[in-house]
This record gives structure tokens, sequence and C-alpha cells, in this order.
């Protein structure tokens, strides 16, 4: 039966692509899509390792007018944001992701795509299959757990890798080739919460706020999007005020996803209802109007629950509000040097009830460590003010960028033999595994490039046709000329 990606081009990029998305892969469940990888290295003779976190290297020898060059490492994550649209019975344990083509892109409607990063892996597959590509020896790294906290890459082996230049794959902006990147820290913070019973004569309705778009914590965090987890603390606060009860809550998917939808369950009096009611839909006309050039779909929604059988006692609840309520989201500082660059910045990602307490999960992103610190004692700081309990990780460098850099330099004069247009280099605020590997390999010749992809990280990921066609050309042309 014929693919669904049958007849694009580049064929094998696309056909390897499609391939890959019938493997489950969310991070932390890469274990079939490394065994792929084996399966593809063995049918072809070329040697593999996997480690014990999940990475696979597989080597290829160099050939044509490049075989005798010095090796290139390529480099993507095996891993994609598991993200499914509201309603959805997606399961991305089981299910291959559905592809669809629209125009120039394929896209997935009701899931994330996995184009991040899987056109990456597919390139590099396609690379690896194809006789007649010219290339240095090959040395083609696929990490794991890249989404959840940079996992495979922190953990590389640096004795894997001979190359001392590394072409990492996992950009989403054709013609712009990335030469820095910001580096990350994680702050949780669990509050302790007293339950206690709950009272008679009040009813357990459902506050949901969802439509909200979400996106890359790092990449979109300058566009200004709605948090659901601001608005449903809000929301807390406001019913609070009100005599209301809160029983649960909750927010977020991911840490590395500006949240898109939360809930909190309350208890409410029968005789406020209709108070609440309106205090809802009056929030939600001025979330609306406050978001309405980047986030114009936000809804709030109540609904009846079952019995509710105990509650967060009121000062937990509030002094919980307040301190979401006090935590900052969003652009922290924009950068000094380039114009328009996020320098620090703060995603208010997680609120997940622990046995604990209720915990939040604060990701912060800089450019400079001092910034990432000082914003860390920050949080810390409004924590303590609330009792809480503060625990820091998940932290990894950032990757200073080098204008001298070779690399650079071969990249900048073909692209410009091959596009007629001049590239576009930039430092991004996201993590790269790039700051990691270099970090990692004592320092390293390091640039990102990829074809076009949209709504990274939301159900209705798309990647352009067209654009994948042409990095592929630029690609093959690259490694013709190291």
């Amino acid at each position: 039966m014929p693919g669904v990606l049958e007849g694009l081009e580049p064929a094998l990029v696309w056909h390897w692509f499609e391939k890959l998305s019938a493997v489950p892969r969310a991070s932390g469940d890469e274990s079939r899509a490394a065994g792929f990888l084996e399966t593809f290295a063995s049918d072809r003779g070329l040697p593999k390792r996997r480690d014990s976190v999940g990475n696979v290297l597989i080597t290829k020898p160099g050939s044509g007018s490049a075989a005798s060059s010095p090796p290139v490492a390529l480099q993507a994550h095996v891993d994609m944001v598991a993200e499914k649209a509201t309603g959805s019975t997606h399961d991305f344990s089981r299910d291959p992701i559905r592809l669809e083509v629209e125009g120039d892109w394929v896209l997935a409607r009701e899931t994330t795509l996995g184009a991040d990063n899987g056109l990456g892996v597919a390139i590099m597959l396609a690379i690896l299959d194809d006789p007649s590509a010219t290339h240095p020896p090959l040395e083609c790294l696929f990490t794991v757990d890249e989404e959840r906290g940079l996992t495979g890459a922190s953990r590389l082996d640096p004795s894997w890798l001979s190359a001392r230049r590394l072409i990492n794959l996992d950009s989403e902006n054709e013609g712009r080739f990335c030469i820095g990147c910001a580096g990350g820290l994680d702050i949780v913070v669990t509050l302790p919460m007293r339950r206690s019973v709950a009272p008679s004569g009040l009813e357990g309705v459902r506050i949901s706020v969802n439509g909200l778009k979400g996106g890359h914590s790092g990449m979109e965090i300058g566009r200004g999007r709605a948090n659901a987890i601001r608005i449903i603390a809000r929301i807390v606060h406001r019913m609070l005020d009100r005599g209301c009860h809160l029983s649960s809550i909750s927010g977020g998917t991911k840490r590395n996803a500006i949240p898109r939808s939360a809930t909190a369950v309350m208890l409410v009096s029968p005789s406020s209802r209709a108070s609440i009611s309106e205090l809802l839909t009056d929030l939600e006309r001025q979330q609306r109007q406050e978001y309405a050039l980047v986030d114009e779909r936000i809804a709030i929604s109540m609904e009846p629950v079952g019995p509710v059988e105990g509650i967060y006692d009121h000062s937990s609840a509030s002094i919980l509000a307040d301190m979401l309520l006090g935590f900052p989201h969003g652009v922290e500082k924009l950068s000094g040097v380039t114009p328009g660059l996020v320098e620090t910045s703060l995603n208010l990602a997680l609120l997940e009830e622990t046995g604990r307490g209720v915990a939040t999960v604060l990701t912060l992103r800089s450019l400079r460590d001092d910034a990432k610190l000082n914003l860390a004692e920050r949080l810390m700081a409004i924590g303590r003010l609330a009792d809480a309990r503060i625990e820091a990780g998940g932290g990894y460098p950032g990757w200073s960028p080098d204008p001298s850099s070779k690399l650079l330099a071969v990249v900048k004069r073909l692209y410009r033999e091959f596009s007629g247009s001049e590239a576009v280099i930039e430092t991004v605020h996201a993590g790269v595994e790039c700051g990691i590997i270099g970090s990692r390999m004592g320092g390293m010749d390091m640039i990102s490039m990829g074809p076009d992809i949209r709504d990274v990280h939301i159900p209705g990921e798309r990647a352009s046709i067209a654009s994948t066609a042409r990095t592929w050309a630029f690609i093959r042309m690259l490694l013709e000329n190291l």
C-alpha cells in the first residue's frame, strides 16, 4: 500500500520520515525508535552503538572526493513532544502519527507531527542510505529525551565521537543558521497543602481553561501568548475571595511548553452559581481582550462534577493562589547586543498535585549564567515567603557563539552560492544539544540548521515540503565540500 508521503521529494527523506512516524517515540519512550535505528544500520552493514540511555551512533565511511576528509558528526534527537488536541483519542504509546499532505505542508491535525526532530533524523538516515552521496566519514549521533531535559546529550560518552565538527539538524527555519543558544535551569516549588473534609450543602464544579496556543517555551516565549496556569490562578484567587473552596488544581503538560490548558475543581454554594458564571464570563472576555492579537481563542468553562470528598483549607489555597500570581512568566530581559533576541525568560510550566503538596515547575533560560541565577534567586525568594520546599535541577550549559568558526565560514560561502542570498546567522533563546555536546567534548566547531517547521510542540505542527527539498540539497552540497 503506497505511503501517504509517497511521491514527495526528496523521496528518501520523506520515505524515512514516514517510516519513523510509525514508531512510537514520545520523550522517555524511545526504545522502539532506538531498535528501529539499529535495524536500519544492521541491514546496511553499518557500524552501530547504543548506550544505556538509548543514544545510538551509526557511522559510515567517507565517499567520493570527500572520502579522506576529517570526519563530520551529524546529530538529531529521536524523541518528540507528545501533544494532542482536546478530545483526541490518539495513544502516543502505540499509535503511529497520522500524516497528511496539504499544499506545501506535511502535517498532523490532532497531534504534534514530530518533525521536531524527526525530519533531522530522516535526513541523516537518507544520507546513510544514499550510495550516491559524497561526504566525509560520518558519525551520525541520534540522541534521546531532548524535549524533557536534554538527557541523551547530557550522558553522551565523549569517546563515541572522533569528529571535531558537528552539524546539528534541529533548527526550524530554512536559511537561518544557529551558532549559539541559551542555557537553562528548572526550579520546582512544592507548597505543603492541608486537606480538610468538604463542607456539606456545596456543589462541585470543574473550571477549565482551554483554547490557548501554547508553543515552545524558548522559541515562542517572546510572542507574548497567554499562560493557562496564570489564568487558572487568577480564577481560583477570585473564587476564594467569594467563599468558594479549592479541591484540586493542575495545569500544563511539558516543562518546555507554554501551558495551553489548566483545571481546578472548586466547591461553590448553589446560590452563587449564577454570580460565579458571570465572573468567569467576565474573566474570559478580559483575557481575550488582553491577548486579542496573539491568543484569541481563550475559553473558560464551568461544569458540574460528582461528589467532592476533600478540599484544601482556605489558608493553604490562598497562599497557593497568591504564590502563583506572584511568579513571573515570559520575557524578563531582551538582549542588549542583538535586537529582538530574548536574553532571559521564565516559563511557568507545570502545576501538579503530589503526595507532598502542590508542585510548580518553572523553567528558566538565559544567554547569561548570572542572569539565570539571579532569576532563580527571585523565584526561590517567593517560594520561601510561602514556606514552600524549593529544588533546583535540570541545568544545562549554553553554547557561546564563535563568529570566527571555520565551519560557519564554509556554510556562509556555500549558502550564498546555493541560494543567491546571505545566510542569517543567529543565537537562539532555547536549549540546543550543541551546548551540552560541545561541553562534553571539550569544544567542537558546530552549527545548527534545518527546514521550515511551524507550530512546533502543538497539534497541527507542519513541515514545508519545498523547504525540506532545498535543505536536503544544501546539506548534500555542504558535505561534499567539507
